[in-house]
């Protein structure tokens, strides 16, 4: 993976919200258009990922929560899934 120099934004008062811009780097990086969605996950380390939501149109009868359960035990169990690749 190519490394990048760090681009630096400020964080501005949008009413009782804070905001900033996004350099068109990254933007272009994540694939990312107006009105698309991105996720932010606080990492352990201290630093946070971005990334570009994967909305998905559910069938009906398929609750979101489920699918968040679902996506979690592939998390924790992500090596077991892989190993189950060379069976």
């Amino acid at each position: 993976m190519e490394s990048a120099a760090a681009l630096e934004r400020k964080i501005f008062k949008m009413g009782n919200s804070y905001g900033s811009t996004y350099p068109k780097e990254v933007l272009e990086h994540l694939h990312v258009n107006p009105g698309d969605e991105i996720v932010f996950e606080n990492l352990d380390d201290g630093t946070v990922k971005i990334r570009k939501s994967k909305a998905v149109n559910l069938p009906d009868g398929i609750d979101q929560e489920f699918i968040k359960m679902v996506d979690q035990i592939i998390k924790d169990n992500d090596a077991v899934f892989r190993g189950l690749v060379d069976r």
